[in-house]
């Protein structure tokens, strides 16, 4: 049992010096465009060439944009015609009436070199922008350090796993067993958030809102005939709360008639 926890701490101080190494050895480029990765010989002062590597970098671009349009409907068919053409889809859309004008928001999902093009295309159906925010989030070292931090875990895992096939006793196999399951936590986790990184550095994310003005052509005619139906209704109501108060009316005429009697009578 001594051997087995000296050999466990071993492979634990062995993986997190693993991992300190390969983060340190992680260089990430300065530049902000994407470039692929490549080794680049440069020389020093001593003439003797060295090794650059150079890092893809992982960047998340999202944005919102906000339209005033002449037809939703029309603006509608064309976002979505746009968006099929440039590898994307609609995820989300919800349509809202304020009286005054109608409203659409969708939310596109575009491969990430197509982005500046949507956008493009989006403000070209405009009549006037009203807003627009494009943000660039660059994830390149968290990307690597999890990428990293992974391997070491993947490797401790592997180690473990050769260890259990040596245990003799039920106390070391389900001690190992404690440990694995421990490291498969620990590398799902990495995994889902590495994954998630990925569709959001392949796909950007664009929220389209657009309206169109309505009713500003409401003109005299209109507007004599809506407040014609609304008088209408307004003298309705009136008969209906009358005939709902019909019992008060009759006790307060009988009540009248009684004290016009006994006042003709004094």
């Amino acid at each position: 049992m001594k051997i087995l926890s000296a050999v466990t701490l071993c492979l634990i101080l062995l993986s997190c010096g693993r991992e300190a190494k390969n983060s340190a050895e992680s260089t990430v480029a300065p530049s902000g465009k994407l470039m692929e990765t490549a080794n680049l010989d440069s020389k020093d002062e001593s003439g003797a060439s060295s090794s650059v590597e150079v890092i893809d970098r992982k960047l998340i671009r999202n944005g919102d944009i906000n339209l005033k349009v002449d037809d939703v409907a029309k603006t509608k068919e064309e976002i979505e015609k746009i968006s099929k053409e440039l590898s994307g889809y609609i995820s989300n859309e919800t349509q809202n009436n304020y009286g005054d004008r109608v409203q659409y928001n969708q939310i596109i999902r575009i491969p990430a070199n197509k982005f500046d093009g949507l956008v493009k295309q989006i403000e070209a159906l405009a009549n006037k922008v009203e807003s627009k925010n494009i943000n660039t989030q660059d994830v390149t070292e968290e990307y690597i350090d999890i990428e990293a931090r992974l391997k070491t875990k993947k490797e401790l895992e592997e180690r473990y796993r050769e260890i259990l096939k040596q245990a003799k006793t039920v106390a070391d196999i389900l001690s190992i067993e404690s440990q694995i399951a421990s490291v498969r936590s620990e590398i799902e986790s990495m995994e889902g958030r590495l994954n998630y990184l990925k569709n959001q550095v392949s796909f950007s994310t664009l929220n389209v809102s657009y309206y169109q003005s309505v009713g500003t052509d409401f003109g005299f005619g209109s507007k004599f005939i809506h407040s014609i139906g609304e008088g209408w209704e307004n003298l309705l109501g009136f008969l209906i709360t009358l005939t709902m108060l019909w019992p008060f009316v009759i006790a307060a005429g009988l009540a009248f008639w009684w004290w016009r009697r006994r006042r003709k009578h004094n």
